[in-house]
This record gives structure tokens, C-alpha cells and sequence, in this order.
């Protein structure tokens, strides 16, 4: 009867030694899982700010390529405008002067002030190409 004895409460020793070690299992477990949705939300917070940074990144580089385009057009206008200019390519235009209007008598005016020079007529010039600017 003694060693029955021994070998049940062995066996409840043996029993509840297991559900203790189940017990810290179970514990070590749902803490890791706590650790690991930390970490995810962490990582999910991170992606969504790239993202964002990643975003106005893009619309900057846009911008810049749209400024390229742009300057790259503008540049490629003044060469065939310098081109044209060189090879006489352009269309000359005469541009009629409009009269003097008549000026209104001065009043009183003191004999100290200088009067301004008569701007000289205008030249009839050369037309160049115009320049889309945007």
C-alpha cells in the first residue's frame, strides 16, 4: 500500500508540475503576442508614414520634371529664334507711328523748368518669333 502511496502522489506531483509549466507557457506565449501586435502596429505606423514621404517625394520630382520640360522648351524656342536671327528666317513688320497729340498750352509755366526732348520716332524693327513662356 505504501508504494501505491508514493507512486499517486508522484503522479499529482508529476500533474500539477505539468499545468504549472502549461501555466508559464500559456503566460510567455500571450506575452509575445502582445509584443508582436506592438511591433506590427509599429511597422504599419512606419509603412504609412513612407508612404506619405514617399508620395510628396513624387509629386516634388514631378514638379521638377515638369520645371524641366518647360525650361527644355523655352531653351529649344530661343535656339530656333537665335537660328532664325542668324539666318534672316524671320518676317520683318512695319508698325505705323501714331501722331503726336497736340499738347494743351501751359499754364503759367516758369521760364527754370526744362522742357523734355521729344521722344525720336519710332523705328520700324524686325519681328522675331514670340516665345511661349509656359
Amino acid at each position: 500500500m505504501h508504494g501505491m502511496e508514493v507512486s499517486l502522489s508522484s503522479f499529482w506531483l508529476v500533474a500539477i508540475m505539468i499545468c504549472v509549466i502549461l501555466l508559464i507557457l500559456v503566460a510567455q506565449i500571450s506575452h509575445f503576442y502582445a509584443k508582436f501586435q506592438e511591433a506590427r502596429k509599429d511597422y504599419e505606423a512606419n509603412m504609412i508614414g513612407l508612404a506619405g514621404q514617399l508620395k510628396k517625394l513624387q509629386t516634388t520630382l514631378s514638379e521638377q520634371l515638369g520645371e524641366q520640360r518647360r525650361l527644355l522648351r523655352q531653351q529649344g524656342e530661343l535656339l530656333e529664334l537665335k537660328r532664325a536671327e542668324m539666318t534672316g528666317d524671320f518676317e520683318i513688320v512695319e508698325e505705323p507711328v501714331p501722331a503726336a497729340a497736340p499738347r494743351p498750352p501751359q499754364a503759367a509755366a516758369a521760364p527754370e523748368e526744362a522742357q523734355t526732348p521729344p521722344a525720336p520716332p519710332h523705328q520700324p524693327g524686325k519681328k522675331f518669333p514670340d516665345i511661349n513662356l509656359g
